[in-house]
């Protein structure tokens, strides 16, 4: 988040605050507690002055709202619907823990990603170790014997030495590569036209990304509704939950649909993102008219279904990964072994 003020405390934050409310503490004086006891002076400096806010009159969803990097769209609808009902205490905690189930969502596909990524930039860390250290070790020794080389050795020999020369090049071509990459992710069209679609239509990839963002979306339309917040507006918010353009575009569509008189359940038969089993789900709350009790049981849904896959890929991958790094470490060994054979005919031992 920006004004360095990570989730972690804001979610420590909420939590806190909706606790001295419920111990029947007036709002600024449980602000002033807070204020107290926050570390982060960024974050120590704006609950001050949304204190002073308070206190001069202004109400709490309107001294939030002058903090929109901080406080989201749907924190302050949540909020304002709380003053109205007088429930501010009730909707924090209920918020609290809807934050933490969205945080929870998020740092799982940063937890699966982690290791895969790990391991390959050990495996390249490795294997650069070896062409700049250890093969011009091994290189020097076969030159003094005049040995005959294996093809395989020779290669990478040859290879070893490319890298050693060029080594400046390399890194600075694969500088230059990350600053086209992160200049790409950076521009917009490109991220609408390449990313977001791409990601749509990877294999496997495609549906964790789903599964996921059906969780998430679920969540946030379900508190939405929990605490009366009207359905299209609920919608226009939760399409804020993802970056991805294709899925914004395709939920401000329903969303005109829905002006019109349209069913929610009825837009979503041939869509990217939602499932046979969420449209049944979802036509079953129209009717029952308990749609944010069907949004949590949905999101319930798609966040074991994605647990389910997450597990599965992280217990596939990690044999590979380790089979690749593997792999290599033994190729490069085993070519730098074999003319030990030619080395000892050649010396007579």
């Amino acid at each position: 988040m920006l004004n360095k003020i990570s989730q972690k405390e804001f979610i420590e934050f909420n939590r806190v605050f909706s606790l001295l409310l419920i111990s029947r503490l007036p709002i600024i004086t449980a602000l002033e507690l807070i204020t107290r006891q926050t570390k982060n002076e960024n974050f120590k400096a704006i609950i001050k002055k949304i204190t002073i806010d308070v206190k001069s009159g202004s109400s709490l969803s309107k001294s939030f709202s002058k903090y929109p990097e901080i406080f989201s769209e749907i924190y302050l609808a949540n909020l304002r619907v709380a003053e109205e009902t007088g429930n501010i205490a009730e909707v924090l905690t209920e918020y609290t823990d809807y934050q933490e189930k969205f945080y929870n969502l998020k740092k799982k596909i940063t937890q699966a990603a982690r290791y895969p990524l790990f391991v390959i930039v050990v495996s390249f860390g490795v294997i650069f170790f070896m062409m700049f250290f250890l093969i011009p070790t091994f290189e020097a020794l076969f030159n003094s014997v005049k040995a005959g080389l294996p093809p395989l050795t020779a290669f990478l020999l040859g290879l070893s030495q490319a890298v050693v020369d060029n080594g400046i090049y390399i890194f600075l071509g694969f500088a230059v590569l990350m600053l086209m990459v992160n200049s790409a992710l950076k521009n917009e069209n490109f991220k609408e036209n390449v990313i977001d679609r791409l990601v749509l239509r990877l294999p496997y990839v495609s549906n964790l990304f789903i599964k996921n963002l059906l969780a998430r979306f679920s969540l946030s339309m379900g508190i939405l509704l929990k605490s009366k917040v009207s359905l299209l507006e609920a919608l226009k918010i939760s399409r804020n939950i993802s970056t991805n353009s294709v899925f914004k575009k395709e939920i401000s569509e329903i969303t005109k649909k829905l002006v019109k008189g349209e069913s929610f359940s009825n837009n979503i038969q041939n869509s990217k993102f939602f499932d046979v089993t969420f449209s049944k789900l979802l036509a079953a709350g129209e009717e029952s008219a308990e749609l944010d009790k069907v949004f949590y049981l949905i999101s319930d849904y798609y966040t074991s279904e994605f647990d389910h896959k997450i597990d599965n890929m992280t217990t596939m991958i990690e044999p590979f990964l380790i089979l690749f790094v593997g792999s290599i470490v033994a190729i490069i060994l085993i070519a730098m072994y074999l003319p030990m054979f030619e080395i000892i005919n050649y010396v007579g031992v």
